[in-house]
């Protein structure tokens, strides 16, 4: 059965303002965190390790993938790398370059996203830990995802990760 991660609590955007303001204050566990800095530094990176000491999922975007690849393969913490509209060259390619993918089907453009749901969610799902849908998307592939064992975050217009 999924589990799953509601957008502004258990998966949090950290940018570089909430670091120069020094926020959110969270007296929670962050299930996933979304790394979001334009450029990423250790000092960053500490911040936010001790802001979030009980997170050890992050995600982060092709952008920065080499920084964050080195600073927190140091650190035996895990993270995801997530697609976005602009910083990648289609489904398939994105899969191969990355082994641990949060993929956004929400940012899929239409060949993509009927791919996905209407000839291969299963196999997707097989290869995939955490995935962003629409909640119609959702409903109508429930029993797909009822037999998946992986995070799944319900898309949330008040809340953009």
């Amino acid at each position: 059965m999924s589990i799953f991660t509601v957008p502004g609590k258990d998966i949090i955007k950290v940018t570089d303002l909430d670091y120069i303001n020094d926020t959110p204050d969270v007296n929670w566990k962050v299930h996933i965190l979304r790394l979001d800095f334009q450029n990423p530094d250790d000092d960053k990176m500490q911040w936010v390790l001790e802001k979030f000491s009980y997170t050890n999922r992050f995600v982060v975007d092709l952008s920065n993938i080499k920084y964050y690849n080195l600073y927190l393969k140091r650190t035996n913490l895990k993270y995801y790398v997530i697609n976005t509209n602009d910083r990648w060259k289609g489904l398939v390619s994105f899969y191969k370059r990355n082994n641990k993918v949060l993929l956004d089907t929400t940012k899929l453009n239409t060949h993509e996203r009927s791919f996905v749901f209407d000839v291969c969610l299963s196999d997707i799902l097989f290869n995939t830990e955490v995935v962003l849908v629409y909640r119609i998307d959702y409903e109508n592939n429930s029993e797909i995802f009822d037999k998946w064992r992986g995070n799944c975050i319900i898309h949330d217009e008040n809340y953009v990760i």
